[in-house]
């Protein structure tokens, strides 16, 4: 493990107000040797340490951060204050703040995880950067926006890497999957492939032999809450498949149709507007986005119809849970690196859901259509709803 000893000497050194000049004299060392250290080129003698430690009054293990692993709990309660400062700070607050708990925990991989998925999921909320080659003037909102995802992005995988380079395999696995995902949003097809492969291999999940072992052993809750995190992880992924997969099928419309009545099958089934609206929301938008490019006004007014009532029905703090089906699930949730919450603040992902409808262009055509004038009217009402706490804020 990389030791972040010469993080924490520059950090106290700065704290105290002294000079790498300073401390090189009562350490009776260079100055170049402090310089080394606090960059990471070299580490202190060991020998050394306990006077250094004497300096900056404190123990070596404080010096060494030999408590820089932070516990799932931390790390939730980390992201949690990181997602709530949008609503106090300024973006360049929010974004310092980001990095200086990134540099401070930089050798705990999982807390580097989860980092990179709070510039995934919320670089758009980040302060803006300039603009490449901006010829015209003022840049355009979509090159701000364009520039700001690649920064950010570029952000997370450099984390990403360090996690696949220096941490344990689950990790590197995890790292891997979601740095590929990076490079889709950044339009790097040939990377991904580059990175995943071109074919799907065979699935051999472990969960089902965990299970019949905790089973063998007549640890039999045990088994159940193997087999129902198993099952709730797959009903999620397997929602995330038919989202993706209708959006690509515009050019085949009795396959959308069927993807999108089977889809619907699974939600009802499985009452995932109350269990996991945001896997529901996704696919619905993706539906809603596919009928309306082909004019298919019958399906869309059933998906704009299904969308707008799961997000008047969603609850303002969206977290994830289980139900009277998935009633083992909880204690693996608080367990999950983020526990309940979501990676990006609620009232962010309703704003975006309740935007898609609003204000994406193939649906104008329909807008005064009295068969969907009374939904959008519903559409702009829950937006006013989302804003009102927004705008008594900024009045006080």
């Amino acid at each position: 493990m990389d030791l972040p000893i010469g993080e924490e000497i520059a950090r106290r050194r700065k704290q105290r107000g002294i000079t790498q000049q300073e401390l090189a004299v009562f350490m009776n060392v260079s100055k170049a040797s402090v310089s080394k250290w606090e960059t990471g080129q070299s580490y202190p003698d060991i020998t050394s340490l306990p006077l250094l430690a004497a300096y900056f009054d404190c123990s070596v293990d404080e010096l060494l951060i030999l408590d820089s692993q932070l516990s799932p709990k931390e790390i939730q309660r980390i992201y949690q204050l990181l997602k709530d400062a949008f609503q106090t700070k300024t973006p360049s607050e929010v974004l310092a703040l980001a990095q200086s708990f990134t540099k401070r925990y930089y050798s705990c991989y999982p807390f580097l995880l989860q980092m990179g998925s709070f510039y995934l999921n919320h670089w758009d909320l980040l302060p803006d950067v300039p603009v490449a080659d901006s010829t015209e003037g003022h840049p355009s909102e979509e090159a701000l926006m364009e520039a700001k995802k690649t920064t950010y992005l570029k952000e997370a995988e450099i984390l990403y890497q360090r996690i696949i380079a220096h941490g344990d395999n689950a990790l590197a696995q995890q790292a891997q999957q979601i740095e590929a995902y990076c490079l889709l949003m950044r339009n790097k097809p040939d990377e991904v492939l580059a990175i995943l492969g071109t074919k799907t291999l065979s699935f051999l999940p472990s969960e089902p032999l965990i299970a019949a072992a905790f089973q063998q052993k007549n640890q039999l809750q045990q088994a159940e809450i193997v087999t129902q995190s198993a099952i709730y992880q797959y009903l999620i992924l397997f929602m995330s498949l038919l989202t993706n997969y209708l959006a690509m099928l515009t050019q085949d419309e009795e396959q959308l149709e069927k993807t999108f009545a089977r889809g619907l099958a699974l939600s009802e089934s499985f009452q995932l507007a109350q269990l996991h609206p945001l896997s529901l929301l996704n696919f619905l938008a993706a539906g809603m986005v596919s009928f309306a490019a082909l004019g298919k006004e019958s399906l869309l007014l059933q998906a704009l119809t299904l969308h707008v009532k799961t997000l008047a029905d969603t609850p303002e703090e969206i977290v994830l849970k289980g139900d009277d089906y998935f009633n083992s699930i909880d204690e693996w949730i608080s367990e999950l690196e983020l526990g309940s919450q979501i990676p990006r603040n609620s009232d962010n992902v309703k704003k975006q859901f309740l935007e898609i409808a609003q204000f994406t262009p193939l649906f104008e055509p329909y807008l005064k259509q009295p068969l969907f004038e009374e939904l959008f009217q519903q559409l702009q009402k829950l937006s006013e709803q989302e804003n009102e706490p927004q705008r008594r804020a900024s009045h006080e």
